[in-house]
């Protein structure tokens, strides 16, 4: 599970539309997400169309110290999509800080509701306030990465070495040090001055910068509008193409990083309501997280990272378990029937 914060004290920089976005396209990889909207305004949770002001249970009932209030992450949370979940803010966020002052661990208390969360998300991914106070000292403790949006302005780059001072103050006390890495948003390239400036940013961050580019598209603003995700909004949209590119971007570097290797699983069932994944991988559990995806053409998919092994498996199609058709690798099992089975080396994936 990766923690990312997505943090600039500067508004209007595309922070908010960065993590609804690169939520839902991460996704539709089927990676499991959730989005943790830790703006008072709730700019996150109404981007995807949720009301938030009018919930009893918010982000707030996580981070509570108030016994009667407080719940746990599982309870607040809110299905946007198969993969994506959400946990909506509301302004009772705000009123965290002065809530919490005199408590020792104030500023690791979301760090410790991650911790404490028997989570089956691939990502979790913070939507900052923009601001460097309470809030977002606790996202960057939680976190284990930090994606710092940068629009083409003149004013850009003066919030982000006070968000770099925060990290080094967060590196000192408590010797956490998540990696940072820009990412240009709201980028012309019709302009000679959108040039000058990415140029200005690469220079400052080196090799810590995607290469993806977020260009200026006029849909992002739109999706926005119609509360939904741009690539659900128009799925050849500029913003789509380019949240796809950066999620390409992120998965490409996690496969280079992380000993797991990726198998893919499918099935045809287009009269299927429901389809889950069990396995050896996973206890047999037949929960959320073995939820597949159902494309257009009636196949259920589904993308895990495992390490390389040898795991048994089969699909739940509306409560009835069968071998994949596909594999021809099986063997008996303890009830009588038949396991497919998946050999998955290093040297190649399934």
């Amino acid at each position: 599970m990766r923690v990312l914060s997505i943090a600039n004290q500067k508004g209007g920089c595309g922070k908010t539309t960065t993590a609804i976005n690169l939520s839902s396209v991460l996704a539709s990889c089927g990676k499991k997400i959730l989005l943790l909207d830790l703006d008072p305004q709730a700019h996150a949770s109404y981007g995807l169309g949720v009301n938030s002001q009018n919930l009893d249970k918010t982000l707030y009932n996580t981070l509570t110290d108030n016994a009667e209030k407080r719940r746990t992450l599982s309870d607040v949370v809110i299905k946007v999509s198969p993969e994506l979940d959400l946990a909506p803010s509301n302004i009772l966020l705000s009123t965290l800080e002065q809530e919490l002052k005199d408590k020792e661990d104030a500023v690791s208390k979301l760090h410790l509701v991650l911790a404490q969360t028997n989570s089956s998300y691939d990502y979790i991914i913070i939507d900052c306030p923009p601001s460097l106070g309470f809030l977002t000292f606790n996202a960057l403790r939680a976190s284990d990465e930090v994606m710092v949006p940068i629009e083409m302005s003149a004013f850009s780059l003066m919030g982000v070495s006070k968000l770099l001072g925060m990290l080094e103050l967060i590196k000192v006390k408590i010797s956490h040090t998540p990696r940072v890495k820009a990412l240009a948003t709201i980028f012309d390239k019709r302009t000679n001055f959108s040039n000058l400036m990415l140029e200005e940013i690469k220079r400052f961050f080196g090799d810590d910068i995607y290469r993806t580019v977020i260009r200026v598209n006029v849909d992002l603003k739109k999706a926005i509008y119609h509360r939904v995700p741009i690539d659900k909004f128009d799925k050849d949209a500029a913003g789509t193409q380019d949240y796809r590119a950066l999620a390409q971007e992120m998965l490409e570097e996690e496969r280079r990083l992380s000993p797991y290797k990726d198998a893919d699983f499918a099935i045809e069932a287009p009269a299927a309501q429901v389809v889950y994944l069990v396995g050896d991988f996973n206890g047999w559990r037949i929960d959320d997280s073995s939820r597949l995806l159902r494309t257009e053409d009636g196949r259920w998919k589904k993308r895990l990272a495992l390490v390389p092994g040898r795991y048994r498996y089969k699909f739940v199609v509306d409560g009835q378990w069968t071998v994949d058709a596909a594999n021809q690798d099986r063997e008996t099992n303890p009830f009588g029937s038949y396991d497919s089975v998946i050999h998955l080396r290093e040297e190649a994936t399934h």
